[in-house]
């Protein structure tokens, strides 16, 4: 008897390798898939739209993190480490470094295997101003990456600094929970993406130094890890490019 696609397509789902990737958010392992050729060719096809390329980079990967790793609410800390496991089980370990050196990733994922004091919550304040910052999970960044890709799609102009400031606003907006002004609170979770990004572009331009330093906890994070020797791990497109293993 002949076999139907869809029951084909499922058993080589059935076939897919687990493998086991530790997940500091939650300070446990749990298990993954390796990544399929559909979801590298969505990876890898991102790396020549420029600008707009970047932010399809990040959802493509949050999409794959979501796919393919057992759990819910990954946090943004959780990518790099999950990253660099999907690549160690679906391509090997060894990846050229930004200084052109084949390195192993493993030494980056047992950095990874210890787990940030993180502050997934704070609140900056200037006068009667109070704006709640949080972590967003991989879920949360994706509602706002996607509305972001959308906008830079509808300008009319090729103007790259137009997109830019677009991205600048779209990376304030994911880390905001809610503001208070006075007794009244905007939880931002009830807002369309389009109203949240109107208040923000009205916020004083003294909060940003807080709200990037707390940005900041997980760019130094990330760059601990991807640190190897004298060398760094770079995480884009190429890291799934099985022809950056040589």
């Amino acid at each position: 008897m002949a076999t139907s696609t869809s029951d084909f397509i499922s058993k080589l789902s059935e076939l897919k390798k687990d493998f086991k990737v530790f997940i500091p958010s939650t300070a446990k392992q749990t298990t993954a898939k390796q990544i399929t050729l559909r979801q590298q060719k969505d990876i890898i096809s991102t790396a020549v739209n420029g600008v707009l390329g970047a932010l399809q980079f990040t959802k493509a990967i949050n999409d794959v993190i979501n796919d393919n790793v057992k759990g819910d609410n990954f946090y943004t800390f959780d990518r790099v480490p999950a990253l660099l496991a999907l690549r160690v089980h679906s391509l090997g370990d060894q990846i050229k470094a930004d200084n052109g050196e084949v390195v192993s990733i493993k030494p980056a994922l047992e950095k990874a295997k210890k787990v940030p004091n993180f502050k997934l919550e704070t609140q900056v304040k200037i006068d009667n101003i109070k704006v709640n910052l949080r972590l967003p999970t991989l879920k949360q960044e994706n509602v706002i990456v996607k509305r972001c890709i959308q906008e830079i799609d509808n300008l009319k102009s090729e103007d790259l600094s137009e997109a830019m400031g677009l991205i600048y606003i779209f990376e304030l907006l994911k880390t905001i929970k809610s503001i208070t002004i006075e007794d009244e609170t905007v939880e931002f979770e009830d807002l369309k993406v389009t109203d949240r990004v109107k208040i923000i572009e009205q916020l004083p331009l003294e909060l940003y130094d807080d709200i990037t330093a707390f940005l900041g906890q997980l760019v130094k994070y990330e760059a601990d890890l991807l640190a190897i020797d004298d060398t760094t791990i770079t995480i884009d497109a190429s890291l799934f490019d099985a022809t950056t293993t040589t």
